[in-house]
């Protein structure tokens, strides 16, 4: 993958999306620290990121499982997933990485067509 930004909006994304992402990396974290030695600095710096990630993704599952939802609240999704985004980024060109996570610039189809008519104008 090797777009930046994702033509989805906060409102597009679920849980599921959520729960995939950190899985993914997740599995790379745990491949990782099984070839690091134990005790290792590589092994420790592994399992702070994990922890990093953990904490990460509860936050953003927080959100995402929250109802009902409001323009706040799919703002608030749309800051904590390009944060989680931001911590898998250095894996976007690998083969297995979904086009779904990349960043995402609104929360959903009306800002998107608002944020597009505000460029037409400028022309």
């Amino acid at each position: 993958m090797t777009t930046l930004y994702s033509n989805l909006t906060a409102e597009d994304l679920t849980l599921g999306d959520v729960d995939a992402l950190v899985g993914y990396l997740t599995a790379r974290l745990e491949k990782a620290k099984k070839n690091a030695s134990y005790r290792s600095d590589a092994f420790h710096a592994l399992s702070t990121v994990q922890r990093l990630l953990n904490s990460q993704a509860d936050d953003t599952r927080a959100v995402f499982a929250a109802a009902p939802v409001t323009q706040d609240l799919l703002d608030a999704r749309l800051r904590q997933w390009n944060k989680l985004i931001r911590v898998i980024l250095g894996w976007r060109r690998e083969g297995d990485f979904s086009d779904r996570w990349n960043l995402i610039k609104y929360r959903d189809a009306a800002a998107a067509a608002e944020a597009a008519a505000r460029r037409l104008s400028r022309l």
